[in-house]
């Protein structure tokens, strides 16, 4: 009964010299230190760990990152699940910079600037970043792609979308009007004064990349995100000059990629038949690790967006996420 005694005091004792849980000490207003971000991950099918979506302030640290991804993927309708990022890049053999990663949600019922309604949900996480001169030269980039609408068409897919060529914003509809689909510019960037359409003072700055993503031609993922605010220019003289859009034309400052538009869609069926789920390698090829799911469905497009004067087969969205503490990298 003593030494009975004796551990209850002793327990009692330890209890009492342990501090009740604080909660994090706030970092206030700056640059959040690497172990902070490196805190927001989530486990990717392969079961590893993967960098993930995070706000750019810190919500329990107060710190801020100095790069943003968009939307928060778990307002989505049609996939509220943190992406993986960089996984898709792995199984292909080709890591992407984590900055690049954004993300753009389009829920049905959403209006946008140009009065149209959205019919579908949908939900897009591409890898385009404008801090960097790689996406000159790289052609592939990893985008997954989720659909749900209520005629049951739906679509969750993943791969190395085919981004094209690249080349000048000005030699953009040119190529893709004409009857030529090798000279299609897929990557439409800002050039270099003199090198394209622009002069000194081009009065707006625009950047667009088309994703084409054809998976065991049961499916095509068409999805275009742009940017109005780039961050560098190309020199197409010499793609691997590093040049600060801000620097090169005049009226410019604080550009960092951050004021944004989408365009979901279209989407192609080719699966009357099913399955529904399937597996191809990164580039769409059957075979491989990549969990696709495609509706059974055969149809060259379906109506996503609706306006008074009609329908299209795309919806297109606008989001500015710029906020202060965004790095030359974002």
């Amino acid at each position: 009964m003593r030494t009975g005694l004796l551990l209850l005091a002793a327990l009692g004792l330890l209890q009492g010299c342990q501090k009740p849980l604080q909660p994090p000490m706030s970092m206030g207003e700056q640059l959040c230190p690497e172990w902070v971000h490196n805190r927001h991950t989530v486990r990717g099918p392969d079961g590893e760990f993967y960098p993930t979506w995070h706000p750019q302030v810190d919500p329990e640290y107060g710190c801020y990152f100095d790069h943003e991804h968009g939307d928060d993927p778990r307002t989505s309708l049609a996939n509220p699940e943190l992406p993986p990022f960089g996984y898709v890049g792995k199984l292909a053999g080709m890591p992407e910079a984590h900055e690049g990663f954004k993300v753009f949600v389009a829920n049905r019922g959403v209006r946008n600037d140009e009065d149209r309604v959205a019919l579908t949900s949908t939900r897009i996480v591409a890898h385009m970043g404008t801090g960097g001169v790689r996406r000159y030269s790289v052609r592939h980039h990893s985008l997954m792609f989720d659909l749900v609408a209520p005629s049951g068409h739906r679509v969750s897919v993943q791969g190395m979308a085919d981004t094209g060529l690249v080349g000048s914003i000005c030699a953009r509809d040119p190529t893709l009007n004409d009857t030529d689909p090798s000279n299609d510019i897929g990557r439409a960037v800002m050039t270099l004064p003199g090198s394209g359409c622009h002069g000194q003072n081009p009065g707006s700055l625009y950047e667009i990349w088309t994703f084409k993503l054809r998976l065991a031609e049961k499916v095509e993922v068409v999805a275009s995100t742009a940017v109005f605010d780039p961050i560098t220019t190309m020199n197409p003289f010499n793609v691997n000059e590093l040049h600060y859009t801000e620097e090169v034309f005049e009226g410019f400052q604080g550009l960092r990629g951050c004021n944004r538009e989408a365009y979901h869609g279209p989407v192609y069926w080719y699966n009357p038949g099913g399955p529904e789920v399937f597996y191809t390698d990164a580039f769409g090829r059957a075979g491989g690790g990549l969990r696709q799911v495609v509706s059974r469905h055969s149809d060259v497009g379906i109506w996503m967006s609706q306006r008074s004067d009609g329908f299209q087969n795309q919806f297109k969205l606008s989001k500015n996420h710029c906020a202060p503490g965004l790095g030359l990298r974002n």
